[in-house]
């Protein structure tokens, strides 16, 4: 999906309100506080699961960059931090997401978390209708989603989610990731590049409809259902 400016939304986009200041025009980075013994850790698993650079990296401090950008996420290690608390429902941020370009890419990068040596799988794989996401937790607990949009424009994205598929079903459909990951990459181009047809994208990033549904299940969180 091509990524709209600011200027999109302000000049009649996709029907957000009358603006009194400028928008920002990007989500710059990220930064996480972490404890001295898990800012290695930390550092690692960005780099790992982004296939980031660290670009700049100092004894308190690492930045990582994956694209343009100077620097996406940064690791700030504080001698103070304490780790998480165990309850799941603290306040604070509850995920970052990270989105591909295309399915192949999505399906590539989850195989290839899962089959390291120190295997990284996720712990929930979501079609939301808008997006397909597989959320992972880094050593610190945080969640983090990768994603690729399932429609190709803003406007198709915000209808769906104005539309009574999504107000009735908010959170989303869980899918297979083996098996999901299987069929693309079975398609995959000897170059790395998506084999899919045109028609199996729009049938693959399509939501299968179940029940109502309004709560994310609770092994996300480590609880019962």
């Amino acid at each position: 999906m091509a990524i709209p400016i600011a200027s999109d939304y302000t000049n009649g986009g996709i029907g957000l309100k009358k603006q009194s200041h400028p928008s920002p025009i990007a989500f710059a980075h990220v930064v996480l506080r972490t404890t001295e013994d898990n800012f290695k850790p930390m550092v690692d698993f960005y780099v790992d699961m982004l296939q980031a650079e660290v670009i700049c990296e100092a004894e308190e401090f690492s930045m990582l960059r994956y694209d343009f950008e100077h620097h996406r996420i940064a690791i700030v290690k504080m001698p103070q931090v304490t780790p998480q608390e165990a309850s799941p429902f603290t306040a604070g941020l509850e995920h970052t997401a990270y989105t591909y370009e295309t399915l192949t890419d999505l399906a590539m990068t989850y195989r290839a978390l899962k089959e390291r040596e120190k295997s990284i799988t996720p712990l929930w794989c979501v079609n939301h209708g808008m997006t397909t996401s597989m959320y992972y937790r880094d050593p610190d607990g945080n969640k983090v989603g990768l994603q690729v949009d399932n429609f190709d424009t803003a406007e198709e994205a915000d209808a769906f989610m104005r539309g009574p598929l999504f107000i009735s079903n908010p959170i989303g459909t869980d899918f297979d990731p083996d098996e999901w990951s299987g069929e693309i990459l079975s398609k995959m181009r000897e170059d790395g590049s998506e084999g899919l047809s045109a028609e199996e994208v729009r049938r693959i990033k399509t939501r299968k409809e179940i029940d109502a549904r309004s709560r994310v299940p609770g092994f996300v969180y480590g609880l019962a259902n």
